[in-house]
């Protein structure tokens, strides 16, 4: 976008633009708000769909389908009674509390998906423009002298996360959302509709100012906004570059600074992303950046991670350091402070005052300083000091690497692309399918009607990408292994029948054999219980060199309830937490071994520990050139992943203990031939952590890719070479294609493996 002037100050937005936003009066018109509303209802809930939304670009909405409607557009005066669908309602009046109408109240209880209608009169005796203001749990509609002005059936109260609102705290304000409407001399009928959501069944409602309508819309913004009256820089919301949605940067062009210091408060607003500080910048892909990543999972966790990372022209951002922080919660929707220290080629982090992340480099000196993250986030009172040093040109050309490359060419079946992981054959050649949908990923809404698999394949270890089969319907599809060349078997976990459950493929995965049954040897029922859909579930799986096939199979612990309960929720602590066993076939899954407990839990006089690890979900593993084999499993609730390993092929495990760093979204894993190991998961972005000494130490990690989502695949395509796919969103965007990245694993960490 070049430079631009914001004040007395130069920023480069890279690919976005930004503007100064001063703050409108707080004056609310002078028009009295209607405190008397005649409600009709409620209409039952049977009457109501509510389903995934996916006519808007941001992940966990849901819209509501009504099959009852009123025809309220005609209607010129408050009636006594209301037709809805097929029943008539008679009204009954009643009255603002403040500013809220409690319909749950009203009507002595409530259930998600009931609706009910409002009717009220508002006069003005001159021709004036107001601004009205509404919020409800969860959806509703507002019409004026017949014609709909306010919207929200197809993403809810606000477009964001959570959906609902799950707490009976939540806030929901009058300012929720703004519309504005001139009225002329005279009565105006509004009419308003709303749907319960699972909590609560209220709206509140009244007249808002010009400024509450600011901050209704700043969300919304797709540029760079400086709020001066607030001391305050927002980034943008929405990406106008959606196909590749890079990480937004704001330079100061006009600072050339070395032995810095920056602070601010900061905001991260969605449940994933980055924010930090850029320094000793010399171009837009080659500086400093001390930043803040996060993800869903550490929420859960109560972690909150803090890293100095290096870019270096690749499109990687590789960890100097990255350090879990003590003593700073993790709140989802509070402000941090943030202070960032260099000086000579010491640089030191400090997050609401707790001493950070520290490090020693000196790959760049002076150098430009900005701020820069991933997806949406605020910032305060930004304090920029520094010694001014020689100054260079700063190139405002966008320089940011893209280390991928995208497999599907159009979006003919679907602009949403879900991976299911990556298979090479012995003979080189890669599979990758590929789900398309126009609807997103979310379990929900994805069904066969409505989504496609499309297998591609690669014979030169990724590089270019040709579809050979496909539109597919996959169901009932599980791990693949080859059980001699050139010939697929699908191992899928049968909760339900206690079976695994086997398919064969001999044209690369179009078409499956009926289904047959692996035997269950030993005693299955030893430590898995009873076995429901509910409790058991697969969680990882592997083939070793010599043909053997691991299968992890999760079981929650707590069979009367193994999901948390009403007064539960991601943050609260061990509910409903899965244990890790492992299953072992020596002959391609026709039979399975008595599963054995991932982590021994024993120590001493072989006593069972009070805290055993408790949350070994999705689970990857890694055979060394020695024949050990290295498992990491994803955290539910820990602030870390956890490893532990086995030296006899999988029949025994030891005890599991903490990795150093945390991870989610399907984390897969490799040992190369070399005998690195190589696992990449979500966080802090799309994460990649390397073990030169077979897990017994990793790096810092290296973020090679911004987007949050990972759940792709992983496998090693040439020596020390690893091929990486993920979706590049799982909601957030569209269009959302697949990615691909050639990854070489180096003693000094992972680069491009095709780089020049």
């Amino acid at each position: 976008m070049g430079t631009i002037n914001i004040g007395d100050e130069q920023w480069d937005f890279i690919d976005h633009e930004g503007q100064v936003t001063r703050l409108p009066s707080d004056a609310v018109s002078d028009v009295p708000f209607p405190t008397t509303w005649r409600v009709f209802g409620p209409v039952s809930a049977n009457n109501t769909t509510i389903d995934w939304a996916h006519k808007e670009n941001y992940m966990w909405c849901q819209e509501v389908i009504p099959s009852a409607n009123a025809h309220v557009k005609d209607l010129d005066s408050i009636p006594d009674s209301l037709v809805i669908g097929e029943e008539t309602f008679e009204g009954h009046d009643v009255s603002l509390v403040g500013d809220t109408l409690d319909f749950s109240a009203t009507f002595g209880g409530h259930e998600a998906g009931q609706q009910a209608y409002a009717i009220s009169e508002i006069e003005v005796d001159k021709e004036t423009e107001v601004i009205f203001g509404a919020g409800c749990d969860w959806w509703m509609q507002w019409w004026i002298d017949g014609e709909l002005i306010c919207d929200t059936l197809e993403r809810g109260n606000r477009i964001g996360f959570p959906w609902p609102k799950e707490s009976e705290n939540s806030i929901i304000k009058r300012t929720d959302h703004c519309f504005r409407r001139t009225l002329i001399p005279g009565k105006h009928l509004i009419i308003f509709r709303i749907f319960s959501g699972k909590v609560s069944y209220l709206l509140r409602t009244g007249l808002v100012s010009s400024r509450d309508e600011l901050f209704y819309s700043l969300p919304y913004s797709d540029k760079w906004d400086f709020l001066p009256d607030l001391n305050e820089i927002q980034a943008p919301s929405t990406r106008p570059d959606k196909e590749t949605w890079k990480h937004t940067m704001a330079m100061r062009t006009d600072l050339y600074l070395a032995d810095e210091t920056l602070e601010c408060d900061f905001l991260l607003i969605d449940h994933s992303g980055n924010f930090g500080f850029i320094f000793g910048a010399q171009d837009n892909d080659h500086y400093y950046w001390a930043q803040i990543p996060k993800w869903g999972q550490l929420f859960r966790a109560r972690a909150l991670y803090a890293a100095i990372s290096i870019a270096d022209g690749t499109g990687y951002h590789r960890n100097l350091k990255m350090e879990l922080m003590h003593n700073v919660a993790m709140h989802g929707n509070s402000w941090h402070t943030m202070k960032l220290e260099r000086r000579g080629n010491k640089i030191q982090m400090w997050i609401d005052g707790v001493k950070g992340p520290s490090v020693i480099d000196d790959t760049y000196g002076a150098g430009r300083v900005g701020i820069g993250g991933f997806s949406r986030y605020h910032i305060r009172n930004l304090k920029i000091d520094g010694k001014p040093a020689e100054s260079r040109i700063w190139p405002s050309e966008d320089r940011r690497g893209l280390p991928w490359t995208e497999p599907v060419s159009d979006y003919k079946s679907g602009d949403h692309h879900w991976l299911w992981g990556l298979f090479q054959f012995k003979s080189g050649e890669v599979v990758l399918p590929v789900e398309t949908t126009h609807d997103g990923f979310a379990t929900e809404r994805r069904t066969s009607d409505n989504s496609d698999v499309y297998l591609y394949h690669s014979l030169d270890y990724g590089r270019n990408w040709e579809v050979y089969g496909g539109p597919l319907t996959w169901e009932g599809i599980g791990p693949w292994f080859e059980t001699s060349p050139g010939i697929l078997r699908s191992v899928q976990w049968s909760s339900s029948d206690r079976c695994m459950v086997l398919r064969d493929s001999f044209d690369k995965g179009i078409t499956w054999s009926e289904a047959g049954t692996g035997k269950l040897l030993g005693n299955w029922d030893r430590d898995l219980l009873d076995g429901s859909s509910r409790n058991e579930f697969v969680g990882g799986s592997a083939q070793l060199r010599d043909g053997t096939l691991l299968m992890q199979i999760m079981h929650s612990p707590n069979q009367e309830n193994p999901q948390p309960g009403a007064s539960h929720g991601m943050a609260t602590w061990g509910t409903g937490l899965y244990q890790g066993y492992c299953s072992r076939s020596e002959d391609n899954g026709l039979t399975w071994s008595e599963p054995v407990p991932m982590d021994t839990a024993t120590h001493m006089l072989g006593d069972e520990p009070e805290s055993p690890c408790g949350d070994l979900t999705e689970s990857t593993f890694g055979e060394l050139p020695g024949g050990r084999i290295v498992m990491l499993a994803r955290p539910v609730r820990s602030a870390t992943m956890w490893q532990t390993h086995s030296d006899d092929g999988g029949r025994s495990w030891s005890l599991a203990c903490r990795a150093p760093f945390s991870g989610a979204g399907g984390p897969n894993m490799v040992a190369t031939q070399s005998g690195y190991l190589a696992i990449i998961k979500r966080g802090p972005g799309l994460g990649l952590h390397t073990s030169i000494d077979g897990g017994l130490n990793w790096d810092e990690g290296t973020m090679i890719d911004f987007n949050t989502s990972y759940n792709g695949g992983l496998v090693e395509v040439e020596p020390d070479v690893l091929l990486v796919s993920t979706p590049s969103a799982i909601d957030e965007i569209r269009p959302a294609p697949a990615r691909t990245y050639r990854v070489r694993i180096t003693p000094d960490g992972p680069v491009p493996a095709d780089a020049d």
